[in-house]
């Protein structure tokens, strides 16, 4: 299998236009093996559950938890409730990193407390897998590393070896979920998922993902919703890359593919997190206050997503991977980190 080429992942997104977007309805659904293992028993008594906002509410997250255990540790700095300096409330780790299970001893105390709350961010892009290679190795290239993008997969799962390609899917989330479980045995009742540029939006990936936690015999109690209504950026009359809004209608179309299939009991929030992807430091107490408003309109809480603190790229996930590389190392990272710094804790923010 050749090497994932030097290509950039965006560059179809500049083809779809976002003519169609106003027309859809927005978030309606209310390296190293690991051996790995589904958790035995239930949660910790002791374990206090962190709370999901309540509808309004608004929860500051950080992406790409645990690269490093540095990274982790700079995160956890941007949490009042962490004992740091900042707004944020809620992360999502890579079960995939070298440091996972560091930086997943790092925050176990704060999720446990109820401080932090804490999900997994499944990631079938970047870096190796928990899988054994030999058991997906249409997901990886000769480096043993995975070696598709957001359109790759798309591409991989609709192709000619799509069952193939699907069932190793899900046996690559069944590995991530159970290291997350490993760490975090309380999830097993609680699971709360995203993924790695928003890939469980590919109808596809989707479906795996969802067969994956009932094997795992979880309960997925909250799992992002990857589209952005655009109404609150029109009414700030605030610019915004034009490849993130292509990003975001190419979102939402996948995602009405989705809907009616979620379990019941999963919850989904509000999304700010696209439209601004690589500038979250343009995020402002006005356009807060505009989500947060939408939000109650809509009876959910509202989750602005930052990926804060940049990483040596040697020591990211997959130096050799050159688009997402850069990404990790991208000075904005440090920029979105000062951001969180600016807004006030949650406990210390108006009802809207």
């Amino acid at each position: 299998m050749g090497r994932n080429p030097d290509r950039n992942p965006n560059k179809t997104f500049t083809k779809i236009l976002p003519l169609e977007y106003e027309r859809l309805s927005i978030c309606e659904v209310s390296m190293e093996k690991h051996r790995t293992h589904r958790p035995v028993g239930g949660p910790d008594p002791e374990a206090a559950e962190p709370a999901h906002p309540a509808a309004g509410g608004v929860l500051f997250h950080a992406d790409d938890y645990g690269i490093t255990l540095a990274q982790a540790r700079a995160i956890l700095a941007l949490s009042d409730a962490c004992g740091g300096h900042g707004a944020l409330g809620s992360a999502s780790a890579f079960a995939n990193s070298p440091a996972f299970e560091e930086a997943a001893a790092l925050a176990a105390p704060h999720v446990k407390s109820g401080a932090l709350l804490m999900g997994l961010h499944l990631n079938l892009v970047e870096g190796a897998p928990c899988a054994d290679t030999s058991d997906v190795p249409l997901l990886v290239n000769e480096r043993g590393m995975f070696c598709h993008d957001f359109l790759g997969l798309a591409r991989l799962t609709n192709g000619s070896q799509r069952a193939q390609a699907r069932a190793q899917i899900e046996r690559e989330c069944v590995a991530q979920i159970e290291r997350f479980l490993e760490a975090f045995p309380a999830q097993a009742h609680a699971l709360r998922l995203d993924s790695h540029q928003h890939t469980h939006a590919i109808p596809a990936v989707f479906d795996t993902l969802l067969a994956a936690v009932r094997s795992c015999g979880c309960t997925l109690s909250h799992l992002r919703t990857p589209v952005e209504p655009l109404e609150p950026h029109l009414a700030r009359r605030r610019a915004a890359p034009p490849v993130n809004i292509a990003k975001n209608t190419l979102l939402a179309l996948l995602w009405r593919m989705n809907r009616g299939k979620l379990p019941s009991e999963c919850a989904t929030s509000l999304f700010c997190g696209v439209v601004l992807s690589g500038c979250m430091e343009r995020v402002d107490e006005a356009l807060v206050a505009a989500f947060r408003s939408l939000a109650t309109q809509r009876g959910q809480a509202v989750e602005f997503l930052f990926h804060p603190v940049s990483v040596p790229r040697a020591q990211c996930l997959d130096p050799e991977n050159a688009p997402f590389a850069a990404a990790c190392a991208a000075p904005g990272r440090d920029a979105e980190a000062r951001a969180l710094q600016r807004f006030p804790p949650i406990s210390q923010r108006a009802e809207p």
